[in-house]
This record gives structure tokens, C-alpha cells and sequence, in this order.
């Protein structure tokens, strides 16, 4: 009596293994007499007892199979192949999170209004033009201080929504301008 040779709809035949691609004798599985051997250890490797046949029956030698699997054949799999581990979390191997993490780690954790302020005086002090972008003033103190938060600062009784405004509180210490036809960029510099 002659093979029939079939092909299935994922266009594989039949006839041939499904672990090696050769035209042997197959399994209910679709595996040769070779690659189902493989399957058999790589599941006790997995410690899969309910699939494996040899292990299956003698729960009390599992663990003594699997060791004598290992020593003979060695702990790669022979026929299943292992997944990767996947990163815990993806973004944290990013620069922008490495800068963050860096910047919170230095930050200022706890501050006054006086501490914030000379913080800003002492930045623009340092920089070469009057009239700095308050943009920069800003990002700087953001970054030293950490999570500012605006409510938090300026004269009692108020509530500020940014760090422009609690800076716009003190013009004794500091004078600002805006140039209306920028788009909204303010300049700070230094009271005189």
C-alpha cells in the first residue's frame, strides 16, 4: 500500500516531520522516531510532566529522570526553542531616562523659596549675555530642585501657577520683559 501525500493548509506535507523536514515514519504528533525522542527530553527539561510520556506515570522519579536527561544529554533543549527574556521594562534603557534618573538622584529634596531664588540668581550670574531666556532659568532649576512645585513657593498666602510668577514676585531681585513678537519668550536678567 502506497503513502498518500497530502498537503495541509499551511502548506507543509504530510509525509514529512515536522521537527527535521525528512520523510520518515511519523507519530500522531508528526514527528519522526528522532525528533519525538528530542521533544520527550526537552519536555522533562521544562520539568512539563503532564506531557511527557516517560514522566507522566512515575511522579516520584521526575526529578531523578530530569537529572539523568541532563547528565546524558546535556540542559539545551534539543528540539523546542526557548524564548527570550523579555527587558523588564523597555524605556529604561533610554538616554532620556538614564538623564532623568541621573538628575533626580542629584536633586535638591528639600528647599525654601529663598533657596530656589538664589538658585536662579546664581545661574544667571553665570552666564555671559544681561538678558537671559527665562526658558533655560527654568529648565535649570527644574532640574536642581527636586519636583518643584510652584504652589509651593513665593510670599505666603498666594498660589503660584509657574516659576515665572513666583521669579515676577521679587523685582527687587530680578527684572523680566517679554518680546511680543516672539511668541511668548521672556527674558530675565539680574535687578542692577
Amino acid at each position: 500500500m502506497k503513502a498518500r501525500r497530502t498537503t495541509r493548509d499551511d502548506t507543509r506535507n504530510s509525509w514529512e516531520c515536522v521537527g527535521c523536514d525528512l520523510p520518515l515514519p511519523l507519530n500522531e504528533q508528526g514527528l519522526c522516531a528522532d525528533c519525538a525522542g528530542k521533544l520527550e527530553r526537552d519536555l522533562i527539561r521544562a520539568r512539563d510532566w503532564e506531557y511527557s510520556y516517560a514522566a507522566f506515570l512515575i511522579p516520584e522519579r521526575q526529578e531523578a529522570l530530569r537529572a539523568q536527561i541532563m547528565r546524558e544529554f546535556g540542559a539545551a533543549n534539543e528540539l523546542l526553542v526557548t524564548p527570550k527574556p523579555k527587558p523588564k521594562n523597555k524605556r529604561s534603557h533610554s538616554t532620556n531616562t538614564k538623564r532623568k534618573r541621573t538628575i533626580a538622584a542629584a536633586a535638591i529634596r528639600e528647599y525654601t523659596t529663598e533657596d530656589v531664588l538664589q538658585a536662579a540668581h546664581d545661574f544667571i550670574q553665570k552666564q555671559e549675555d544681561e538678558w537671559v531666556n527665562f526658558s533655560r532659568v527654568s529648565q535649570h532649576l527644574y532640574e536642581r530642585f527636586y519636583k518643584l512645585k510652584p504652589k509651593r513657593l513665593g510670599q505666603s498666602g498666594k498660589r503660584y501657577n509657574s516659576i515665572l510668577k513666583v521669579v515676577a514676585d521679587y523685582p527687587d531681585r530680578f527684572q523680566i520683559r517679554a518680546e511680543p513678537d516672539r511668541g511668548g519668550v521672556v527674558w530675565i536678567r539680574v535687578t542692577p
